[in-house]
Formats: C-alpha cells, sequence, structure tokens
C-alpha cells in the first residue's frame, strides 16, 4: 500500500507463496503491526478478523500494482511488511511515464474494486435483514455473526479510505508517484524539486489535520513523511542547481 522503508530483508520466519503465478513475500513485522494496530479490539477474534481483512486489502491492493507491471511484460514479485508493502518489478523494452502512471494507480483501483464487491455484500445482506429474510437472519444470529459484521465495516474502511489516503500526491506513497510522473515529464529536474516541494507540504497540512482530530498516530505517520520528503527536496534542489 505503501513503502516508507525499502525492502526489510529475509528471514526464517517469512511467510511465502504466489498468487496468480506472482511470488509472494511476508515479513514478519507485517504480522506485529497488524497485531498493534487492531490490539484496541475487545476481542481476540476480532483482533484475528481485523489482521486478515488488512492482510487482504493489502495483498489486492499490491496485485493491483503487480498485475498492472505484468501486462507490461515486466515480472513482479509483491512483499508484504511492517508498514505496508511494495510490488517490486523492474521496467523494460516500452516504458512510458504513461504506463508508470497505470502502475501507480492499479493499486489504489483494486482496492476500490474490492470495496464495490463488499460494498454490494453489506447491502445485500441488509436488505436480507430488512426483509427478514431467514438466510441473512441465520447468518447473523450465529456465533461469526459479529466477525462477519466488522470484518465487511474493516473492509470497507481500509479500501476506501486508505485508498483514498494512499492517493495524496505525498511521495512514496501512489499519489506522490504518480504526482512525480506529472511534474517531472513536463518540467525536467525541475519537475523532481516541484513533486517533492508539493508532498512536503500535503504530508505536514495531513498530519496537523490528524493531530487536531486526535490521531496521532497517523499524525506522526504523515508528519514523518513531510520530512521524508523534505530531504528528498533539498537533495533534489542540489542537484538541480
Amino acid at each position: 500500500m505503501m513503502q516508507l522503508l525499502g525492502d526489510p530483508g529475509t528471514t526464517q520466519y517469512d511467510l511465502r507463496f504466489s498468487i496468480l503465478g506472482i511470488p509472494v513475500r511476508v515479513h514478519p513485522m507485517f504480522w506485529l503491526v497488524g497485531l498493534l494496530l487492531g490490539s484496541a479490539s475487545p476481542e481476540i477474534s476480532l483482533i484475528a478478523t481485523w489482521i486478515g481483512c488488512l492482510f487482504v486489502s493489502i495483498l489486492v491492493h499490491e496485485l493491483g500494482h503487480a498485475l498492472a507491471a505484468r501486462s507490461f511484460g515486466w515480472p513482479p514479485d509483491i512483499v508484504l511488511h511492517g508498514f505496508g508493502g511494495f510490488a517490486r518489478y523492474v521496467p523494460g523494452a516500452g516504458y512510458t511515464r504513461r504506463r508508470a502512471i497505470w502502475i501507480s494507480f492499479a493499486g489504489p483501483l483494486a482496492g476500490f474494486g474490492l470495496f464495490a464487491i463488499v460494498l454490494g455484500m453489506h447491502l445485500t445482506l441488509q436488505k436480507g435483514l430488512n426483509a427478514e429474510q431467514p438466510w441473512a437472519i441465520n447468518l447473523m444470529q450465529n456465533s461469526v455473526g459479529n466477525s462477519i459484521q466488522f470484518a465487511i465495516l474493516q473492509l470497507e474502511y481500509i479500501n476506501l479510505v486508505w485508498g483514498l489516503v494512499n492517493l495524496l500526491p505525498v511521495f512514496p506513497l501512489d499519489g506522490g508517484k504518480i504526482c512525480f510522473e506529472l511534474c517531472d515529464g513536463r518540467h525536467s529536474r525541475s519537475g523532481q524539486v516541484r513533486a517533492y516541494q508539493i508532498g512536503m507540504f500535503a504530508a505536514g497540512l495531513v498530519a496537523f489535520y490528524f493531530a487536531n482530530l486526535g490521531m496521532y498516530l497517523a499524525a506522526l505517520m504523515f508528519g514523518s513523511l513531510a520530512y521524508q520528503n523534505y530531504q528528498f527536496y533539498t537533495h533534489a534542489k542540489q542537484g538541480f542547481q
């Protein structure tokens, strides 16, 4: 979803598998951070449900990037780690800015697609409950009914809200990568400076917004992104002079 750090490196505890022919590696820190983020849930079953929703959502997001890259003939792989994940590929023949932008946008788009599917399930279930249909009533009266309702809400939230946040013009979020490609394509090296300026101020404003809401973890994350973009900005500016 976002790559705040580079490749975390392999461990003997990594989970490895393939999906749609794309290699996937899950670093242990992914599970630990997911556990910490979901620790406020009152029940262990809900914490497990949250981690499952997080895993599915980020995997679908990165699959969007990976499938887009593979469609251009660039074999990808996916790494999920403590700060989200990334789809890695090496651009080859036929690389264009338009293709790079499409690959960056394909991740959030995949998440929005999952959101639409879950929303459809949510509306169907709600319609069944309103009509007092037995299948819907039995499903929600079942012992897993609470977990199902919780999972639906979390999947909707992660794939819609996080997807929209990820499109903010803050590097290295997907929106920041798109902004970088647009600015760099129009203004050459000066465009890189402009892209990092945009990212720096956008992240700072979002950090201030979250801090005012009392969402200090999100504020800290965007504060670190603002500083990271400032570092990129100063480096790019020195190279441009």
